[in-house]
């Protein structure tokens, strides 16, 4: 039982599972980007219910823009906007290869999905 007073521990911004993590380090590597930033966008609109109606961006970035939230995962410093840490935290990064999409899918538990009808679960 946790004493009353402390603190719980918070959720890393995103976890990454190990096929993204390797397809990560090969973009990294390709684009000569090692000491670079993973930044995650998101935006409202346009995407299926299963993402709560939101969308990811994920880009490499230099340095952290004003107001950016930077934590390290996995070695891999990721970052996103003040505004979507809460949004996004506890989120995982995957990699999916079939014939219908290939690419990186962020999974974010803290949008509900009842209404998805997209078939990509």
């Amino acid at each position: 039982m946790a004493k009353k007073g402390t603190m719980q521990k918070m959720l890393p911004l995103v976890s990454i599972t190990p096929v993204a993590r390797e397809k990560l380090n090969e973009v990294l590597e390709s684009e000569n980007a090692k000491d670079s930033y993973l930044k995650i966008e998101v935006y409202q609109g346009g995407g299926c219910a299963c993402s709560g109606g939101f969308r990811y961006a994920l880009s490499l970035e230099k340095a952290p823009a004003n107001g950016d939230v930077v934590e390290s995962v996995d070695g891999l410093r990721v970052m996103t906007d003040k505004g979507n840490a809460d949004l996004i935290r506890g989120s995982k990064i995957d990699y999916l290869e079939s014939l219908q999409r290939t690419g990186f899918k962020i999974e974010n538990p803290n949008v509900h999905a009842e209404a998805c009808g997209c078939g990509g679960h």
